[in-house]
C-alpha cells in the first residue's frame, strides 16, 4: 500500500513540476515576457542569477548568419533558429575582433595611445 501511495505521490510531482503554468493557446510559456518570474530566458530549470551572470550565454534574435562583435567584449553567433551572445570571458582573449575573441583588440576598442597635456 505504501508503494503505491508513494509512486502516486511522485508521478503528481512529476506532472506538476514538468508542466508550465499560464500561457495560454499560442503564447509561449517558456518566455519571461509572459510575466511568469523566469528566468530572462524564461527556462525555470536554471535559477535566475545563474541566467544574468556574465559568464552565462543570453539567447538573442538574429537576422544575419554568422558571428559579430556586440560591443569590445561581447561576441554575438547567429544560426537559422536564433542568436547567441556570448562574453569573452577567457583572460588570454579578453577582446572580441572581426566577431571571434581575440587577444588584440578592434580598431574601434582600441585604447588611446595619446597623452594628455600636463597643465601648467
Amino acid at each position: 500500500m505504501f508503494s503505491k501511495i508513494f509512486i502516486l505521490l511522485c508521478i503528481v510531482i512529476a506532472l506538476s513540476s514538468a508542466v508550465p503554468a499560464g500561457g495560454g493557446w499560442g503564447g509561449n510559456p517558456w518566455t519571461a515576457a509572459g510575466g511568469n518570474g523566469l528566468a530572462p530566458g524564461g527556462n525555470p530549470f536554471i535559477p535566475p542569477w545563474v541566467a544574468q551572470a556574465p559568464w552565462f550565454p543570453q539567447w538573442t534574435p538574429c537576422t544575419v548568419i554568422g558571428s559579430s562583435c556586440v560591443d569590445c567584449t561581447t561576441k554575438q553567433v547567429c544560426t537559422k533558429i536564433g542568436g547567441i551572445q556570448r562574453a569573452c570571458a577567457d583572460p588570454t582573449l579578453p577582446y572580441c575582433n572581426l566577431g571571434e575573441c581575440s587577444a588584440t583588440p578592434s580598431a574601434e576598442c582600441q585604447p588611446s595611445t595619446t597623452v594628455p597635456a600636463e597643465t601648467a
